[in-house]
């Protein structure tokens, strides 16, 4: 209950700035002027700190409140792009997207994109899974120069 107050205090007080309108302006633009700017802003989503947390909320609230199903689905695509590379990922890309999974307020598996041909469903599935497992990437990592420890 806590978590669902303090997501919704700040998805409404990012509503009412100057900056967030600006951000929401970008997602006007066309598909290039808009993959360029949402990979600005996943840039951002990097270690622990207020900064990160700022942009992860940025990005969820753009995803949220878009207009249009492209720009969620070119959202997906930024963050997915980054996730599907080799480990480790930045804290706040896997924060930003097991939050965009599992908070049933963005209802991500309910958007036709996620279910448009069995192989992106296979991708996101094995992103989905690799993020939310004990053994992915909430696991700390234990080893030093490259052996694990018993």
């Amino acid at each position: 209950a806590i978590g669902k107050q303090q997501s919704s205090h700040i998805s409404q007080s990012l509503a009412r700035t100057a900056e967030m309108d600006i951000l929401q302006r970008l997602m006007d633009f066309d598909d290039r002027g808009r993959y360029i700017a949402l990979n600005a802003i996943a840039n951002q989503l990097r270690f622990p700190s207020s900064h990160s947390h700022y942009f992860s909320c940025v990005m969820l609230f753009l995803f949220s409140e878009a207009k249009d199903e492209g720009v969620r689905e070119q959202v997906t695509r930024v963050l997915l792009e980054r996730l599907i590379v080799h480990r480790p990922h930045p804290w706040g890309l896997l924060i930003t997207f097991i939050e965009l999974i599992k908070n049933q307020r963005y209802q991500f598996w309910s958007h036709p994109f996620t279910r448009c041909a069995t192989e992106i469903e296979k991708v996101f599935e094995s992103v989905a899974r690799s993020c939310l497992t004990p053994g992915g990437a909430s696991q700390k990592a234990t080893s030093v120069g490259g052996a694990d420890a018993p």
